[in-house]
């Protein structure tokens, strides 16, 4: 194509220009130029969408759709920090039984030792009462003895294998414990993180569904994973609130006397089963700080002498501050579970009271698959 013919396919027309319209050239109106140009920067727009289409994933979506689709993932964070609250729980346990198994073993061995001076001291005293021989009265305890000795060789060599594997589940079980806890915490986090730029947006806090009639649950409450684990938690803080709030608080210092009687219990608590905490913790004078147990405790021994210690340092106001969002609905479950978990993280509220809530939602979980 000539170059005449192009500039009157775009729109110019040949005529005469210049002074006293003498010289010959090509001319366009004004209209055309507009649409020549709006045509041209039509096309270097079009251009630049594809270039950006290309480099770029862009999604289209309602704001519908992102509400429910932000409702799915809360609803998968709660689930995924309850499940894995309910493994931490586990590798504890794993590892609470795996030290009663290793002191149930040293006490059946200590046992047998004051059986075998027990057996000796009571033969010889009968041989005296009945004038046997001595020397066939030793070998008569001594029979008793290997045949003792015979049987409890065999029982234990059973229970060796149980106690090794108890032991061995225990040992793996504390650094699993500090991993389920820390993902837990990732996840809420992240959840929580989604959740403020949520409000920041305008959006309000993603709700869960009602649960459908006929699935066992409370019709009247949205369905919450974590509410099981906050109920039990919330409760046993309060149980705590009511027993050592006060004189306990002021007078549960190092220094008072039992005070240092529960750190004497704490320091040596690998060296005494369940049974023998909650005997050692029976001999501390509480009721002279006003932090006697009262019949509403339900928390193990173990986990009683933690919370006791810590009663100077758990941020009592802020939890009153937090329990109360959480029930107005300020605070979402997820994000006050966040913040409970960075708490128990810096060692600011007993593992006891975390147990407590998982157990609580165990036990819910039970109710409603027999119902």
């Amino acid at each position: 194509m000539t170059t005449p013919d192009l500039f009157t396919t775009v729109g110019f027309e040949k005529s005469k220009i210049g002074a006293n319209d003498t010289e010959l050239g090509y001319a366009i109106k004004k209209t055309r130029l507009i649409g020549l140009v709006i045509g041209g920067l039509g096309c270097l727009g079009f251009l630049a969408l594809i270039g950006v289409w290309s480099q770029f994933e862009v999604h289209l979506e309602r704001r519908s759709l992102h509400r429910q689709l932000r409702k799915e993932e809360h609803k998968a964070a709660s689930k995924l920090a309850q499940v894995g609250m309910e493994l931490w729980s586990e590798y504890r346990d794993d590892i609470h039984e795996s030290h009663e198994a290793q002191l149930l073993v040293k006490q059946l061995n200590s046992s047998y030792d004051r059986f075998q001076a027990t057996i000796r001291s009571s033969v010889q005293a009968t041989s005296n009462e009945l004038g046997l021989n001595q020397d066939k009265a030793a070998k008569l305890a001594d029979t008793i003895l290997h045949l003792v000795a015979d049987q409890q060789k065999e029982s234990l060599t059973h229970t060796k294998k149980l106690v090794d594997h108890l032991v061995e589940a225990g040992k793996r079980a504390v650094p699993l414990q500090k991993h389920a806890e820390h993902e837990v915490l990732k996840e809420v986090k992240e959840e929580g993180k989604a959740i403020a730029e949520d409000l920041a947006n305008g959006v309000a806090l993603p709700e869960a569904d009602p649960v459908e009639p006929g699935a066992g649950e409370n019709l009247t409450e949205p369905e919450d994973p974590l509410k099981g684990i906050l109920d039990g938690f919330w409760y046993v803080f309060h149980d705590y609130e009511r027993e050592f709030s006060g004189k306990p608080r002021e007078l549960m210092k190092p220094g008072h006397k039992a005070f240092d009687a529960l750190k004497a219990i704490a320091d040596k608590e690998d060296e005494l089963t369940e049974a023998e905490i909650a005997a050692e913790l029976d001999k501390v004078d509480l009721e002279s700080v006003g932090a006697g147990l009262g019949s509403g405790r339900v928390l193990p021994a173990r986990d009683i002498v933690e919370e006791l210690l810590m009663i100077g340092t758990i941020p009592h106001k802020e939890l009153d501050a937090l329990y109360e969002d959480w029930v107005s609905g300020k605070e979402d479950s997820v994000s006050v579970f966040a913040k409970l978990e960075e708490m128990h993280g810096k060692e600011l509220v007993p593992s006891g009271w975390l147990q407590r809530g998982v157990d609580e939602d165990e036990k819910e979980e039970a109710e409603r698959e027999r119902d």
